[in-house]
């Protein structure tokens, strides 16, 4: 089976009543729905999808210089797609940063769609991987911070 994550960023200061009065219930420059979205297909045949609720996270990586890290990261919602392989491929979410989700299906696919909340800040270190700031560990903030200064 064929499956698409969308990942869209809610704007909080979006006014339906307002696009509903004023742009036939459309969103104007002004009156933004999302602040930003993103879509990616799951390579590969999915063979199994589940939604795991208040799971702990392995966020794990490299450093610059080569050594390995890995931080548990607690209270999480974790997209797990099952491949035809058995290999699993998973797609961890801040479950406090959610705000709703939604599944489309037809036939052979379907598209799973997730709306984040805009009130707290989201950290994306990776296509994928969505954590609260809160909640990233400082010390690999200092790192992705330190990257987009440059």
């Amino acid at each position: 089976m064929k499956v698409t994550i969308n990942v869209k960023l809610v704007n909080s200061k979006f006014s339906q009543a307002y696009a509903d009065k004023d742009n036939e219930g459309e969103e104007t420059e002004d009156n933004i729905k999302y602040l930003w979205e993103d879509e990616f297909d799951v390579q590969g045949n999915v063979r199994e999808f589940k939604v795991v609720n208040n799971a702990t996270y392995l966020l794990r990586g490299l450093y610059p210089n080569d050594d390995e890290f890995c931080f548990e990261i607690p209270d999480m919602m974790i997209v797990e797609c099952t491949m035809d392989d058995g290999s699993i491929t998973q797609l961890p979410f801040s479950k406090k940063a959610v705000s709703k989700t939604d599944k489309v299906e037809s036939s052979d696919s379907f598209l799973f769609n997730v709306y984040l909340k805009s009130v707290r800040q989201v950290v994306n270190p990776m296509t994928g991987v969505y954590i609260l700031a809160d909640d990233f560990p400082k010390e690999l903030a200092e790192l992705v911070n330190n990257d987009e200064e440059e």
